[in-house]
């Protein structure tokens, strides 16, 4: 009975560190490391008491390696004389080293332990706010990126045995070895820095990951994980290993997943390395840059990306950009002249000419207008920043036929001055936003003497889901009324989008709302009693007077509570309001 015990307690024991290790492990830390902490972790567990059961036990360690600490790293002097044994990776750990630390628990949950999605979302819910959707979504991204059904991925994670992942103990020598070690370790220190480089330079587990020249040209839409190594300094591992140590230790923005390098290189008078994680599907990347100069080094900045398509990249305060090798023929404008006057930058090894600092005018949001052509996508019109943890969106214009696809900047002067509006004219927070997608609502004459405008809509991909807004524009890019609502976000088709806003002339306020092809009706309710709009061209129209501006701060009157019914062809509506 006793024998019984001992042997279910060691396969409680081996099944938790399995579990334990295959979540921890993500490639970037030596493997007898992950194994410690591993083990570390489960003795933590086991304070639950000697009668707790395997689930209770398995509940405590999962909620161990949500809390827990990163690994310790620390040179021992027997790894200079001896290795760990060899634990290669099958095709389907390096998946899931690639994976962030939540995503790989998840999964172990269900395929290496048998629970199902609402099951796990159950068990760490005192500390992961994740639900069974989110899960299957994390099982999904997974199964797609390797060739094993669901039960052959469970066999192949219980077959792997953790004990197998330790040092090989070290050799017992007679005393004429142990002479012989002395004298070789002589002749090694001898050698001078020649040998020592070499090692440094030599490719060691956990390494950033260095991406080859070709990489890119294989996908017709390149993304951030073909991003290859640009800069000289790429093959100075010891440098790298410095970088990416230093952004492990940040406490408030260390990566997530593997790390890999986008550049390495001298940058005026300083040595820049720049990297994005590899967070998997919940997260957006990030990207840091690690600089070395005479008298510091260290992250400057980490900024988290709002695609994976990658983006312009300010490089610390040197007024230079890293360019992916997909966008070429690249230029650049300031905002805030009538029409676009754009200047040709070079580009070497994916580092451009530094900017006059002058070009960058904080009426404008610090922000200039690049213009490139994207190996897969055309034209691209993207704003950047003198900051370089401020957002870069890239600027979409949507076609009015909603079978076509959205286009860059065409040369159009409408176009230009919605660009225009948005950095110089205060229409948006350039700086925390992501990629924008632009469209003509309406353009016609105001009432009361007010002249031409143009209503447009802006949608931004970041944060996920956000509500539209509209922008009410003068013919010289002017912001002439405050901004106002629309029933879009950044993934509605462009003929189903509808908005509204408050204007002022000098006699009174203003309320127009407008709806494009795909919108079957507009209908005003509120203070204001219930008004239908119009056919106007393709779409419909709704002006209506507000109250009369009186007094010396017209601004701080309450305007009407008013709301727009949005129908649309199949019955179904949406309401905005327009204040």
């Amino acid at each position: 009975m006793r024998t019984a015990i001992l042997v279910t307690m060691r396969r409680r024991y081996a099944d938790l560190v399995r579990l334990a290790y295959l979540a921890l492990d993500d490639g970037a830390v030596p493997s007898e490391t992950v194994l410690s902490t591993a083990r570390r972790a489960v003795r933590q567990s086991a304070r639950a008491g000697p009668g707790a059961s395997y689930p209770q036990l398995r509940h405590r360690l999962a909620l161990e390696l949500l809390t827990q600490p990163p690994h310790h790293r620390r040179l021992r002097l027997r790894r200079l004389f001896v290795e760990p044994a060899s634990t290669t990776p099958t095709p389907l750990r390096e998946v899931l080293q690639r994976s962030s630390a939540h995503e790989r628990l998840v999964y172990l949950l269900v395929r290496l332990e048998g629970l199902t999605s609402p099951e796990v979302a159950a068990e760490l819910g005192e500390q992961l706010l994740v639900n069974a959707w989110d899960i299957d979504r994390t099982l999904a991204d997974i199964d797609d990126r390797t060739d094993l059904d669901p039960a052959s991925q469970q066999a192949e994670l219980q077959a792997f045995d953790p004990s197998l992942v330790r040092l090989r103990p070290p050799p017992s020598f007679p005393m004429t070895a142990r002479i012989a070690l002395v004298l070789t370790a002589v002749v090694l220190i001898a050698a001078g820095s020649a040998t020592y480089e070499r090692w440094q330079n030599a490719g060691r587990p956990g390494d950033p990951l260095v991406v080859g020249d070709d990489r890119w040209n294989r996908h017709d839409v390149p993304s951030l994980d073909d991003w290859p190594t640009q800069g000289k300094l790429g093959d100075d591992r010891s440098l790298l290993r410095r970088a990416a140590s230093a952004w492990r230790d940040d406490r408030r923005d260390p990566p997530l997943g593997r790390v890999s390098v986008m550049y390495a290189g001298r940058v005026d008078e300083a040595t820049v390395v720049v990297m994005h994680d590899t967070p998997g599907t919940r997260d957006a990347p990030m990207v840091a840059q690690y600089f070395e100069r005479p008298l510091s080094k260290g992250v400057e900045s980490i900024r988290r990306l709002g695609n994976d398509s990658g983006q312009l990249i300010m490089l610390g305060t040197t007024w230079r950009y890293l360019v992916p090798p997909w966008l070429s023929d690249l230029a650049v404008a300031s905002p805030k002249t009538p029409l676009p006057v754009w200047q040709p930058i070079n580009v070497r090894d994916g580092v451009s000419d530094p900017l006059p600092w002058r070009w960058f005018d904080p009426d404008c949001q610090n922000y200039v207008v690049f213009r490139s052509r994207h190996k897969g996508t055309g034209s691209i019109t993207q704003f950047a920043s003198h900051n370089p943890e401020f957002a870069t969106p890239v600027v979409w214009f949507r076609d009015p036929d909603p079978h076509r696809d959205d286009t860059g900047f065409t040369g159009d002067r409408n176009q230009w001055n919605w660009i225009s509006a948005l950095s110089c004219g205060a229409g948006i927070a350039l700086a925390e936003t992501g990629d924008l997608r632009l469209g003509r609502l309406w353009s016609g004459s105001l009432p009361d003497g007010g002249g031409h405008a143009t209503l447009i809509s802006i949608d931004a991909s970041v944060p996920f889901g956000a509500p539209g807004m509209t922008a009410l524009l003068s013919d010289d890019g002017r912001l002439i009324a405050d901004r106002g609502t629309t029933n879009s976000d950044y993934s509605a088709a462009t003929d189903t989008i509808a908005g509204a806003v408050w204007w002022r002339s000098q006699k009174r306020w203003h309320l127009l709302a407008t709806g494009a092809s795909g919108v079957a009706d507009l209908k005003m309710v509120g203070e204001l009693g219930n008004r239908d709009a119009r056919r106007h061209g393709k779409g419909t129209l709704l002006f209506v007077e507000g109250p009369p501006v009186r007094g010396k701060y017209p601004r701080l009157a309450r305007l009407p509570v008013v709301q727009i019914v949005v129908y649309e062809p199949d019955g179904d509506h949406s309401v905005i309001s327009p204040s």
